[in-house]
């Protein structure tokens, strides 16, 4: 670390302004813009340098002893915004309510990547970690001088230095300097290095607290500006009238009734009704007329499993050891099964929404709930061919996207961009609830082809996994698309494995079926039925498959569920959580069907257990539940979630990290379901796309196993993972009938019972 005063070339404007400052650089940042770059982040103003996507500036120590820590990642309301301000002010060592975060704005803010896949803290968090012990260093090393003290005799606590009876605050040391420390950060495969050393987990007394989220109290008390919020001087509000099919075109569009204080703009595919008043666009647009092409591209909801196994696709080993072939043929026994997974909502409270303003010297700007603002960014630069740095993304909270706007950013901003840039003015874009469920990407349906071999005394012999898989990666942005800026790309995104195998069968095969999206050979728009990323996606479907399945094996074996697990396990995290999960839940150990699971009243009960590792976190449930065979309702009535995440930064962040991926997923697994014919999707609201209700929800227990020495890892997604096959064992336990196709809905489960 080196260190230097900028004091006697900042001007005094900014000095007045900021009172002195500790800027934390880069060192890749040029000797030139250093002091333009510290005077910027001092007073909040924007960079100068046109560089915004290198490293440039994360941390700044104001003169009154503020913390300012920026950073590329969003709040999705996950407690980015509390567990970030944690690790900063730990290793800092500065009070938690000193730290303030500015997240997800290009002008300010660096790239970190997309906010996704449970990776903020692991990476994020971990980042700033390191050049908080950058900052403290070099604030160490600057109270040194003043007090006249070696550095390994100095404290700190509260921002405030101190050998023996002498002190000096952070903020005294800044104060009128514009100071900053170039730190020789480099990120690499291996993660971020730094030259300063970072606290070890013994000393830490604010990070493993449960420390309350610091952006409840304003959403609770209605003071959160959401993006659907964002009003800007002169905004116009549109509706976009989407097409009738996925791959239809306009013949023809028609007049507005007279009278209507709306307009319509139409560029290429892209109508749209834009008015002063929003609910004169919503009028205008459900009367608007319009005529679409006839398009009728895909398989229809009955069909697509069989239309799946027909489509051309790329076939991946994911995993192959001994001799499957062989192993099952010499199998004294054997079984086989296929499981599907439904195409699936993202479901977001609020449907799409975004503003922008694009002015007449080019320049732009957007605010959004993307979960990636730099690639929103580096999006809109493409379509409108500009450069980035003419675009500003603004992130703003939103309405939950858990993936929707991850890979393909934001649609309703593509479209309010070329719509502002017709009309001159600022336009707001907000879809509707039809809009949402018909035309986001959706989670991708799946088949999971499952054949297991084992021997007299239930050893599993050989184990195949056969799955088809359509993609989640869809990054397609609908505006350039429907305007025509933007031809359809040659990438034809395809399904993937996702997830490591931990059980150890000898002789395994698995293949992965890589598949293209349903339509998107005849769409004239390069797209068919969009799937992209939704929560855990991939592992979520074939842990479905994969769990489930060794509960069959175990039941066809007369074995534990847990102990079949346990005897194939060697990784001791993974060995402790679900014993720490069975010991929690009160798992009775025995083999499945429940001999004598009535209740007498009608319903009968039972319990499943799962496992996982997601991202380096290792997650096991156990479900217990109530079926009623006249109705085929399924009740959940407790859910326990045992989980490893390593070092844990906020135990209450965690626990309501797990409550969420519970909940969420127990309506995936019961209700959830996107129908679709030949043209495009049909479930179209709430009542045809159900979810999990209120009165539905099931008593929570979460177990964090401690590993402070562990870094850690992601905690939004492992426990989605561990609910479907919990699930279906847990009514196989209690009914004897195994469910192998998702939603479980009251309707499928009366029909299997006969």
């Amino acid at each position: 670390m080196t260190m230097r005063d900028e004091s006697g070339a900042v001007s005094r404007r900014g000095l007045l302004k900021a009172g002195g400052a500790l800027v934390v650089l880069s060192a890749a940042v040029p000797a030139a813009l250093r002091t333009s770059v510290a005077e910027a982040a001092a007073t909040g103003t924007p960079f100068p340098t046109p560089e915004m996507t290198d490293l440039s500036t994360w941390l700044t120590v104001h003169a009154n002893g503020d913390v300012t820590w920026r950073t590329g990642h969003v709040e999705l309301g996950q407690g980015n915004r509390t567990a970030l301000a944690q690790m900063v002010a730990e290793e800092i060592d500065v009070a938690f309510d000193k730290v303030t975060l500015v997240m997800g704005n290009t002008d300010v803010t660096p790239d970190q990547g997309v906010t996704a896949g449970s990776g903020t803290i692991a990476r994020a968090g971990v980042q700033a970690r390191l050049i908080a012990a950058e900052a403290r260093a070099t604030l160490l090393a600057l109270a040194s001088e003043r007090l006249h003290a070696p550095v390994d005799e100095l404290t700190v606590h509260d921002g405030v230095v101190r050998h023996g009876a002498r002190q000096i605050s952070y903020g005294r040391l800044v104060h009128g300097k514009a100071l900053t420390a170039e730190t020789p950060i480099v990120i690499d495969g291996q993660g971020t290095h730094v030259g300063a050393t970072p606290k070890p987990f013994t000393e830490y007394t604010l990070v493993g607290q449960s420390v309350p989220r610091v952006d409840i109290v304003d959403k609770v008390r209605q003071k959160t500006m959401f993006v659907h919020d964002v009003r800007v001087h002169g905004m116009l509000h549109a509706r976009v009238v989407h097409p009738k099919g996925i791959g239809s075109t306009v013949i023809s569009v028609g007049r507005l009734p007279s009278g209507s204080s709306a307009q319509v703009v139409q560029l290429g595919n892209l109508v749209a009704v834009v008015a002063r008043q929003e609910w004169d666009a919503v009028k205008g647009a459900a009367a608007l007329p319009v005529t679409w092409s006839d398009w009728n591209g895909l398989p229809g909801s009955e069909e697509w499993p069989a239309a799946m196994r027909a489509l051309p696709g790329n076939t991946m080993t994911h995993a192959s050891q001994g001799d499957f072939e062989g192993a099952y043929a010499a199998a004294e026994h054997t079984l086989e099964a296929t499981y599907q997974t439904p195409f699936e909502n993202h479901g977001m409270f609020g449907p799409s929404c975004a503003v922008a303003d694009v002015r007449p010297d080019g320049s732009v700007t957007v605010w959004s709930t993307t979960q990636y603002p730099q690639g929103l960014r580096k999006g809109i630069a493409q379509m409108l061919d500009i450069a980035p740095e003419q675009v500003e993304v603004v992130w703003v909270d939103g309405p939950g996207t858990y993936g929707r706007l991850s890979a393909n950013y934001d649609d309703a901003a593509s479209e309010a961009v070329f719509l502002s840039q017709k009309l001159g003015k600022p336009v707001r874009v907000q879809w509707s609830r039809e809009d949402e469920h018909i035309w986001e990407p959706h989670g991708p349906g799946t088949l999971h082809d499952m054949a297991a071999g084992f021997d007299e005394s239930g050893n599993v012999t050989a184990w195949k996994h056969d799955a088809f898989m359509a993609p989640n990666n869809d990054s397609t942005m609908l505006g350039p698309l429907l305007v025509g800026v933007q031809k359809p790309s040659g990438r034809k995104p395809v399904g993937n494995w996702t997830g490591p195998d931990l059980y150890q069968f000898p002789n395994l095969l698995e293949l992965a079926h890589q598949l293209p999206e349903f339509g998107a050979d005849t769409s004239p728009y390069g797209f068919g039925l969009r799937t992209t990323f939704l929560r855990s996606p991939g592992q979520y479907q074939i842990t479905f498959a994969q769990e489930a399945f060794v509960d069959e094996i175990a039941a066809r074996t007369g074995q534990d569920p847990l102990q079949l697990r346990l005897k194939y396990l060697t990784d001791p995290r993974a060995i402790a959580v679900l014993q720490a999960a069975a010991k929690a839940a009160g798992w009775e150990p025995r083999s499945s069907p429940k001999g004598d699971a009535s209740t007498g009243e009608g319903t009968f009960t039972g319990q499943g257990i799962s496992f996982v590792l997601r991202d380096g976190t290792y997650a096991a449930g156990v479900v217990r539940l109530e079926v009623t065979p006249t109705t085929g309702k399924v009740l959940l009535t407790e859910v326990t979630v045992a989980q490893d995440q390593g070092q844990i930064i906020n135990p209450r962040a965690i626990e309501h990290q797990i409550s969420s991926c519970v909940i969420q997923t127990a309506s995936r697994v019961l209700h959830e379901e996107v129908k679709f014919d030949t043209s495009n999707v049909t479930t179209v609201d709430w009542e045809s796309y159900p979810m999990l209700h209120m009165d539905e929800t099931p008593t929570i227990n979460t177990v964090l196993v401690p590993n402070p020495q562990t870094a850690p890892s992601g905690v939004g997604e492992p426990a989605v993972n561990v609910m479907p096959s919990a699930i279906s064992s847990a009514i196989f336990d209690a009914t004897g009938v195994r469910l192998r196709t998702m939603p479980f809905t009251a309707e499928a489960v009366k029909a299997a019972m006969g």
